[in-house]
């Protein structure tokens, strides 16, 4: 039988911004367990505060794999009134959890309030910088309709349908050099 693992969960500590998920973390875990899954990541959003329980969790349940990763919003600028793509990072690794935090702590020192909410977004050049230093100790992935890479295809494919050559080719362009982005800085 072939485990699943479960790259993208959030709990309670998703709650620091937003209203975002009920799950306590170790519940969450318990229900891994109990549905047969292999292991999870727990990926709040800009949020890295259940870290130390997922450490205690990891040694209380040896055999379920309790990963450690962030839902940061992925952008190019701090400027107010933009998209501000989700993005989903998880730490392979030691290292990888210290760029995790190296990336909260920016996102969070430069956050600001736009719309009515307090905005963490960190910034593609930041991801770069700080995942170029050491590459390989991170894994990366689109996190939802949210995502960068599902919100340019759904546009696509909209202003395919609407026959708007010229927005289907500007998303699909935008969706190459994402791509060409991701494989630059995780080459993998």
């Amino acid at each position: 039988m072939i485990q699943r693992f479960s790259p993208h969960n959030h709990t309670e500590y998703s709650n620091i911004r937003l209203l975002d998920a009920t799950n306590k973390l170790e519940g969450l875990v318990k229900r891994g367990i109990e549905i047969g899954l292999a292991g999870l990541a727990i990926t709040d959003h800009e949020s890295l505060a259940g870290s130390v329980k997922i450490c205690q969790l990891q040694k209380k349940y040896p055999d379920f794999k309790i990963a450690i990763g962030n839902e940061i919003y992925l952008t190019d600028t701090r400027e107010k009134n933009q998209k501000y793509y989700h993005f989903i990072l998880i730490a392979k690794d030691a290292i990888g959890f210290k760029q995790l935090r190296e990336l909260s702590s920016i996102a969070w020192m430069n956050s600001y309030t736009d719309r009515g909410l307090e905005r963490v977004p960190t910034l593609k050049s930041d991801l770069k910088r700080i995942v170029g230093r050491e590459p390989g100790h991170l894994i990366a992935t689109t996190a939802c309709i949210g995502g960068e890479l599902s919100g340019r295809t759904l546009a696509m494919l909209k202003a395919r349908k609407q026959g708007d050559k010229a927005t289907e080719v500007d998303n699909y362009n935008k969706i190459v050099a994402f791509v060409k982005f991701l494989d630059e800085v995780f080459n993998d």
